[in-house]
């Protein structure tokens, strides 16, 4: 089964994934796949496990990873616009570059991960704490324009 799903979603046929995967019973073991410039916008890989995986310059726009285990995954230039990352497990991933305006990370574990150098670590804790989308709320503006007052 795992095979199919890789398939699938090395193809960016994110709509037959999403279905297969709903049908399932079990978690979406997806550990360690390279899908380096997937086309997976609108996917669903809620709660799947994704540790190590590769999915460098993805495109992952609106995706769903609620609870997605991502440990030292790698994202670096990823396009996570708009996707939920909340509760996920970020140890040790690799965003660098990433693209993560209007993201969700409420309450998801980014201990040693690594983020593009134009997001804030405030911003993150922020987004991580409070819940607010980044760079897509109000409340980091004013978090910004306050840090630069310091």
């Amino acid at each position: 089964m795992r095979e199919e799903l890789v398939a699938l979603l090395e193809r960016g046929d994110v709509d037959a994934f999403n279905e297969v995967s709903r049908r399932r019973r079990e978690i979406v073991d997806l550990a360690g796949v390279d899908l380096t410039g997937a086309r997976l916008d609108g996917v669903d890989l809620r709660g799947a496990r994704l540790d190590e995986a590769t999915l460098s310059r993805a495109r992952l726009a609106g995706a769903d990873l609620a609870g997605a285990s991502l440990r030292f995954a790698r994202l670096d230039g990823a396009d996570l616009a708009g996707a939920d990352l909340g509760r996920a497990n970020l140890y040790g991933a690799d965003l660098s570059g990433a693209l993560l305006e209007g993201a969700l990370l409420y309450g998801a574990d980014v201990v040693s991960a690594t983020f593009p150098a134009t997001l804030r670590a405030e911003e993150v804790q922020v987004a991580v704490s409070v819940g607010i989308r980044v760079r897509h709320d109000p409340v980091v503006r004013l978090l910004e324009r306050l840090l630069e007052r310091a």
